[in-house]
C-alpha cells in the first residue's frame, strides 16, 4: 500500500481537526436547542377582565379544552420542530462545506509550511552531485526548522573543507613527487645514453626506467583522484568509438599476449575532456589486457540508446568474488595477483575510471564474471542531454561512424 505524502497527512489531519471540532459545536448547539415545551401543548384562555371585589361563579368559569389523546408531533404544526429540524440539517450542509473548505486551505498550508524542508532537500541533492559550495541560509524565525537549516549548512561547511584539504594535499603531494621523479629519469637517462656504459648498467637502468614509469603513472592517477569535479572542461563532443578503436589498436601493437579481441563499436558521441575520457578508456583497456589469461579475450562494445552513451569491456582471466565486485574501484586495490608475482599495474586504474565517469555526470559497475573475468561497463550522458544542463559547446571532434563489429587477433 502506497503511504501518503508528508502534505497529504497534513491536510487529512487539518481536515480531521475542523471536521471533529465543528461536530462538537453543532453537537453542543442541538443540545442548547432542544425544545422545551413539548409539541401540541395548548395555552388556557385569557380570564376575563374583573374586579378584585368581583365574585366569579363556578359555572361562568370557561371549561378546559379537551385534552387530546396524542400529542401532535407532526413539524408541519409545530413551528418550534421545524426550527429544530431545521438547525440540524443545516448544521451538517455547512460542517461539509467547512470540511471542504479546510481541505483546500490545508493544502495550501502544508505546502508553505514544507517549502523550508524542499530547500533542505534541493540543498542535500546538490551536495550528494559533489557540490558541497551551496548552502541553505534559511531566513525566518529561529524555529526548529531554521535550527535544522543552520546544522545543515555547518556539516556542509565542515565536509568542503574536509574534500578541499583532501583534494589541496594530494595535489600538492603529486606535484612535489613529481619534481624527484622527472629528475631522476634526466639522470638516467643521460647516463643510458653515453657509449662507454656496460650491460649491467643499461640493465639496472632499464629497470629504474620501469619503475619510474611506474611512479609516474601513480602520480597521474592521485593527480586525477584529486581534481574537482566543477573543474573538469565540458567543451569538447567525444566519440566513445574513435577513441575505444584508436587505443585498441595501439594496445594491440604492443601486445605480446595472444588475446582474442572482439569489438563491436557503434558511434556514441558524448561530452566532456577529451583528455579524461581518453584516459578513462585507456585504464579500461589496460585492465583488462593485464588482468587477462595468457591466451584469453576481450570483448569491447559502444553504444548509444539515446538516454546514455556506454562503453562495455569484458574479459577473461582469474576468477574474482561477487562480494568484491565494489573494492575494485578504492584505491590501491589489486585482487588478482600474488605478493610473489604482481601483475604491472598500481591499483589506481578504475579509481580513476569512477572518478572521470563522475565528473561527466555518468557512472561505472563492475561485475565479476562466474567463468572468470570482470565485465565494466561505463555510462556518460549522450552529448545533446548534456548540452541541456552544461550550455553550449565552443569545440567539437567529429569522428565517422565507427565500424560494426571487428575482430583482431593480438600478439600472433
Amino acid at each position: 500500500m502506497k503511504r501518503w505524502t508528508l502534505r497529504g497527512r497534513l491536510t487529512l489531519a487539518y481536515v480531521l481537526l475542523t471536521v471533529v471540532t465543528g461536530a462538537i459545536l453543532l453537537g453542543l448547539t442541538m443540545v442548547m436547542a432542544d425544545p422545551l415545551a413539548p409539541a401540541g401543548m395548548a395555552s388556557a384562555p385569557p380570564i376575563p377582565d374583573s374586579s378584585p371585589d368581583a365574585v366569579v361563579e363556578p359555572a361562568e368559569l370557561p371549561s378546559p379544552p379537551p385534552v387530546e389523546e396524542e400529542l401532535n408531533d407532526d413539524p408541519i404544526d409545530n413551528p418550534v420542530a421545524l426550527s429544530y429540524s431545521s438547525l440540524i440539517k443545516n448544521g451538517f450542509i455547512a460542517l461539509g462545506v467547512v470540511a471542504l473548505v479546510s481541505a483546500f486551505l490545508g493544502w495550501f498550508t502544508a505546502r508553505r509550511a514544507l517549502r523550508p524542508v524542499r530547500s533542505i532537500t534541493a540543498a542535500a541533492r546538490r551536495a550528494a552531485e559533489q557540490d558541497l559550495s551551496t548552502r541553505i541560509e534559511l531566513p525566518g524565525p529561529n524555529d526548529e526548522i531554521k535550527e535544522l537549516a543552520d546544522a545543515f549548512d555547518h556539516m556542509l561547511g565542515r565536509l568542503e573543507r574536509s574534500f578541499t584539504g583532501q583534494r589541496r594535499f594530494i595535489a600538492n603531494a603529486a606535484h612535489e613527487l613529481k619534481t624527484p621523479v622527472a629528475a631522476q629519469r634526466a639522470v638516467t637517462e643521460v647516463t643510458l645514453s653515453r657509449p662507454q656504459v656496460g650491460p649491467e648498467t643499461v640493465a639496472l637502468g632499464r629497470k629504474l626506467l620501469t619503475s619510474l614509469d611506474r611512479q609516474e603513472r601513480v602520480l597521474a592517477g592521485l593527480l586525477t583522484l584529486a581534481q574537482n569535479a566543477e573543474t573538469v572542461r565540458r567543451d569538447e563532443i567525444i566519440d566513445l568509438a574513435r577513441f575505444t578503436e584508436d587505443i585498441l589498436h595501439e594496445r594491440v601493437a604492443h601486445s605480446g599476449r595472444g588475446i582474442e579481441l572482439t569489438t563491436e563499436l557503434d558511434t556514441a558521441k558524448v561530452r566532456g575532456d577529451a583528455a579524461l575520457v581518453e584516459q578513462l578508456v585507456r585504464n579500461l583497456v589496460d585492465n583488462a589486457y593485464i588482468h587477462n589469461s595468457a591466451h584469453g579475450w576481450i570483448s569491447v562494445r559502444t553504444k548509444d540508446d539515446r538516454t546514455s552513451c556506454s562503453l562495455e569491456i569484458a574479459n577473461g582471466g582469474a576468477h574474482i568474488d561477487s562480494a568484491d565486485g565494489a573494492a575494485l574501484f578504492e584505491p590501491f586495490q589489486r585482487l588478482c595477483f600474488t605478493r610473489a608475482d604482481p601483475p604491472p599495474g598500481n591499483g589506481l586504474g578504475l579509481s580513476v575510471v569512477r572518478a572521470i565517469a563522475e565528473a561527466h555526470g555518468g557512472s561505472v559497475t563492475a561485475l565479476p564474471r562466474t567463468e572468470g573475468g570482470l565485465a565494466v561497463e561505463v555510462r556518460l550522458p549522450p552529448a545533446e542531454y548534456a548540452t541541456k544542463f552544461w550550455g553550449p559547446h565552443p569545440a567539437r571532434i567529429d569522428a565517422p561512424v565507427s565500424r560494426k563489429t571487428t575482430t583482431v587477433l593480438s600478439g600472433q
